[in-house]
């Protein structure tokens, strides 16, 4: 498994994954914070893959400052990028939610915070937190 992702320096979507199915088996509260980058593809049309790339990090760097009481920070794939909260993390995603909006600067982001119900599994988790993003 990969030690982070090559661009983000974020842990890589394997991780996510291992995170997200051991909280769903101990069946303990945790959330999702969610972000993406709006208009990476013109970035990168525009002005090529490595000004992307840069976006794509300043986008992890306020994820993670804004996460910093987060189980995991990773990239799902793309230009989306998670934070888990275990324990009561509906409150603290939300409000990380907030910060990373807030935050100043660019590149300019899409973000949503779900919580996890009863028994979801990490799959339909997860459309859940891309449905929640793509509405706000």
């Amino acid at each position: 498994m990969p030690e982070s992702d090559h661009v983000t320096g974020l842990e890589p979507r394997a991780r996510l994954q291992h995170c997200l199915e051991r909280l769903t088996a101990r069946g303990g509260p945790f959330a999702l914070v969610g972000s993406d980058v709006v208009g990476l593809k013109s970035v990168n049309e525009r002005e090529g893959f490595l000004a992307g790339d840069a976006c794509l990090r300043r986008a992890a760097d306020r994820l993670r400052a804004a996460a910093a009481g987060a189980e995991i920070v990773a990239r799902l794939g793309g230009d989306e990028l998670v934070a888990v909260f275990a324990g009561a993390g509906a409150a603290e995603a939300a409000a990380a939610a907030a910060d990373v909006l807030a935050a100043p600067g660019s590149p300019p982001l899409r973000v949503a915070a779900v919580s996890a119900g009863a028994d979801e599994r990490p799959g339909p988790l997860i459309e859940r937190l891309y449905a929640t993003m793509r509405g706000s």
